[in-house]
């Protein structure tokens, strides 16, 4: 069933992108999203060589009947992190072996929710990771998984008739069961559950300009 839950952003997404574009909000916009080196000590991981640096990113969001919401977002991805994102795990050696040294996106695709209260906006989505890397054809018959977990979203911003700013906090996990049974312990969790799961989700911040049609 949690599988099914978390596959309907795909296919409300290619069912409603079907649908007049009055009968709802479109908004277009980029991204800029902070990342911090890896600094993991482990000793089995694929050698990093990644740093601090801003990601730039597109977005693509349309809101329908006034509170559904639903956006695609894709974050550039320097190959130095494209390896590392994509890197594989043997536990007959108990080592890491590392993807593909090209630059990619790493896209999310989300449904959930969009309040806009006068020039005040707020929203709260959960959906799908995949991610491209350039020629990823190559890699194909290799073990290479596209499919990249699941995310979180929460935001807030600001807004005019036709443009906008938001901060954006985005959480991963490495499957659609982990973040379910973590979202599931934090709201319905006692104390200590609720805290030590605040102490595992970690956000990502992106700021996200927005122009909307």
């Amino acid at each position: 069933m949690r599988k099914i839950a978390i596959a309907a952003p795909l296919l409300l997404i290619l069912f409603l992108a079907a649908l007049p574009l009055s009968a709802g909000e479109l908004e277009l916009g980029m991204s800029l999203t902070p990342i911090k080196r890896d600094t993991s000590a482990d000793p089995n991981a694929v050698q990093n060589d990644s740093k601090d640096t801003i990601l730039p990113g597109f977005h693509l969001g349309y809101r329908f009947a006034w509170i559904g919401y639903m956006a695609l977002d894709s974050y550039v991805m320097p190959p130095e992190y494209v390896t590392n994102m994509t890197a594989t795990y043997d536990p007959d050696t108990d080592t890491f072996s590392p993807g593909p040294y090209r630059p990619g996106f790493l896209n999310t695709w989300n449904i959930g929710g969009k309040l806009v209260i006068g020039p005040l906006t707020g929203y709260s989505t959960i959906g799908l990771n995949t991610i491209y890397v350039y020629k990823e054809s190559e890699y194909l018959d290799k073990d290479f998984n596209k499919n990249f977990g699941a995310n979180w979203k929460i935001g807030a911003g600001l807004r005019t008739k036709d443009l906008g700013v938001n901060l954006d906090l985005m959480a991963l996990f490495p499957s659609a069961d982990t973040m379910f049974q973590e979202l599931d312990l934090l709201f319905n969790g006692t104390e200590d559950e609720k805290a030590a799961v605040k102490e595992r989700i970690q956000f990502i911040p992106s700021l996200v300009f927005v122009l909307y049609l």
